[in-house]
């Protein structure tokens, strides 16, 4: 079921743009345990899953400061998560039905990209080994909150046109990056952020199964 969110007049969507973590792939097991091997190593509260659903219910940077973590430790900790990572592709596994979503959207002659705060290094990686490299372009911010930026290079960097696209996220600031770009998006409520917080942010969509992406793409009506 499509809740659809913005009532607008639907433009032919040409290019679907995805983040990669909690929207085609599942890596929240993986998150949580390089998230406490980094608590260990710097002293921090380890991450339980009682934690988890509570800051689940959190704007980001509240996140950070519910696990004492300061905003000067942010990027270190990132770099140093996303290195680890690399490590644990192998216990990552894409979505239920995301694959034939992709596929089938490539198969319609839509243009696929990935815009993430992960690595290229890691996305590729994962796409080659998962047989799903079929993405046209892989784009990747430098830290957690330069996503509204990297989304607005890389409409410059191509040359395209907002009404031609859209971004598939699951979290709150995928939807603020979007809106500040002028480009419709959909939330996923399969990710990290909860359904309730995604609405109070108003996407244009939200999708509940993977299909339902397939469905707003293609142009379905409710």
């Amino acid at each position: 079921m499509i809740r659809r969110l913005d009532l607008r007049r639907d433009k032919q969507i040409r290019h679907v743009i995805f983040d990669f973590d909690g929207t085609i792939v599942d890596s929240m097991a993986v998150a949580i345990q390089l998230i406490n091997q980094l608590a260990h190593k710097y002293n921090l509260k380890p991450m339980t899953n009682e934690d988890l659903d509570k800051l689940r219910q959190l704007p980001i940077l509240e996140r950070f400061r519910a696990a004492n973590i300061s905003p000067y430790q942010i990027p270190r900790l990132g770099l140093e998560f996303t290195r680890n990572y690399t490590k644990s592709l192998g216990h990552i596994q894409v979505f239920a039905d995301m694959r034939e979503v992709i596929l089938k959207l490539k198969e319609q002659g839509r243009v696929l990209s990935i815009i993430s705060s992960n690595s290229n290094h890691n996305i590729r990686k994962f796409l080659v080994d998962n047989d799903l490299n079929v993405f046209d372009h892989i784009y990747c911010a430098k830290n957690i909150f330069g996503k509204e930026k990297t989304i607005g290079n890389f409409i410059r960097k191509l040359n395209l046109r907002p009404p031609e696209l859209v971004y598939v996220g699951d979290e709150v600031r995928d939807i603020a990056a979007c809106q500040a770009n002028n480009i419709r998006v959909i939330a996923v409520t399969w990710g990290f952020d909860i359904k309730e917080m995604l609405e109070r942010a108003h996407p244009d969509y939200i999708a509940q199964k993977p299909a339902d992406i397939l469905d707003i793409v293609l142009g379905m009506k409710e």
